[in-house]
């Protein structure tokens, strides 16, 4: 869904600029990401509105999201710095709100859905495991999906800041993402992975195309952006901020693949990967 992966990356967008200390950074690192985040949700509320039959956000909900997100980029243009810390942190919270809101519709769709009746008269019963990381995990991906991409850009602002910035900033916002990673594969290992395999595979469905998907999203997605984190939070060690740079575009990519993998393993199987 277009305005899923739209308010992922805005939620990013609004938790790194909430954890980055608006004193330690510059106003126009603060500023591009209001000027990323404003626009996605535009497009995600005309997104919506086009797709009206079959969104699942509500649109108070996708206000929420829009009135901080405009807050924040006015109040860093008035150089109003904890003012726009504060609108940053009411986005992020609106964005987890709204995907936590979509998590729980989907899958109480997904439940009732024809598609997956496995006897006749038999509807699919999701485990309780499902429904809590249906709340658990669009914090975490939310966080993951858009603090990669804006940390990225944090990356970026230091070619052009001087000495106006300490290793601080990014020091921080690095440790928040693997805080956030961990956790994210604790979650979906405890929550999603052993259940999967302690109720059985599911009838439909290659065995191949499972492992494929599982192997992305553990793999891929998640191990492998944890040792490029490592490195990048050791090339901030070391000011080598343009080396971080460089493997925080890679993660993003990994990422990105990883949340897509479990996305097709949420609607294959039920369970919040």
């Amino acid at each position: 869904m277009l305005q899923v992966i739209l308010l992922m990356i805005v939620g990013g967008i609004g938790l790194a600029q909430a954890v980055s200390d608006p004193r330690q950074v510059t106003l126009r690192w603060l500023r591009l990401g209001g000027l990323i985040a404003l626009p996605l949700v535009a497009i995600a509320v005309v997104a919506a509105w086009m797709d009206r039959s079959e969104t699942l956000i509500a649109w108070p909900l996708l206000l929420a999201v829009a009135l901080p997100v405009t807050l924040q980029l006015l109040a860093v243009q008035k150089a109003r710095r904890q003012l726009q810390r504060g609108a940053a942190t009411l986005s992020y919270l609106a964005t987890c709100t709204a995907l936590t809101w979509v998590a729980w519709t989907w899958l109480t769709v997904l439940e009732q859905s024809v598609t997956f009746i496995a006897a006749p008269g038999s509807v699919l019963q999701l485990p309780a495991v499902t429904w809590a990381q249906a709340v658990l995990a669009p914090p975490l991906t939310t966080g993951l999906v858009g603090g990669v991409l804006v940390a990225m850009l944090l990356g970026h602002a230091y070619l052009t800041a001087g000495n106006e910035m300490t290793q601080r900033p990014f020091r921080r916002l690095t440790l928040v993402l693997a805080g956030l990673l961990a956790a994210r594969a604790v979650g979906s290992l405890a929550l999603a992975l052993w259940p999967y395999y302690t109720h059985g595979p599911w009838p439909w469905g290659s065995p191949e195309s499972y492992a494929l998907m599982i192997t992305t999203r553990y793999l891929v997605g998640l191990v492998v952006p944890g040792v490029f984190l490592y490195m990048v939070y050791d090339c901030v060690q070391r000011r080598a901020n343009q080396s971080a740079t460089g493997i925080l575009y890679v993660t993003a990519v990994l990422v990105i693949m990883g949340e897509g993998a479990a996305l097709w393993l949420i609607a294959a199987t039920g369970y919040v990967f």
